[in-house]
C-alpha cells in the first residue's frame, strides 16, 4: 500500500500519513531532544508494527515503505 506524507503546519515538525484514497494511517512528529522522528500509527491501521523512532524523516519514510510494501512519498505542495 502506498502512503502519502503531508506536512501539517508551517514549522516542519509534523506530518500526516494517509493512503492514496485519503484514509488516515497516523502521523510523524519531530522532537528536539534527542533529535528524532516518531511515527504515531492510527490504531487498527497497517502501521502498528513499524519501528516508531527514526533519526531522519527519510528514515521514517523508508521504514513505512518497507513495512507497507509500497511507496512512501512526500506531498510538499502545502509548504511555502
Amino acid at each position: 500500500m502506498d502512503v502519502v506524507v503531508t506536512p501539517t503546519g508551517t514549522e516542519g515538525r509534523s506530518w500526516s500519513l494517509k493512503d492514496r484514497l485519503g484514509r488516515p494511517l497516523g502521523a510523524i512528529e519531530r522532537s528536539d531532544k534527542p533529535e528524532s522522528f516518531q511515527i504515531s500509527p492510527e490504531p487498527g491501521k497497517g502501521l502498528s508494527l513499524v519501528p516508531q523512532r527514526h533519526d531522519t524523516l527519510d528514515g521514517a519514510m523508508t521504514a513505512i515503505a518497507k513495512h507497507m510494501q509500497g511507496e512512501c512519498t512526500l506531498d510538499s505542495q502545502d509548504w511555502d
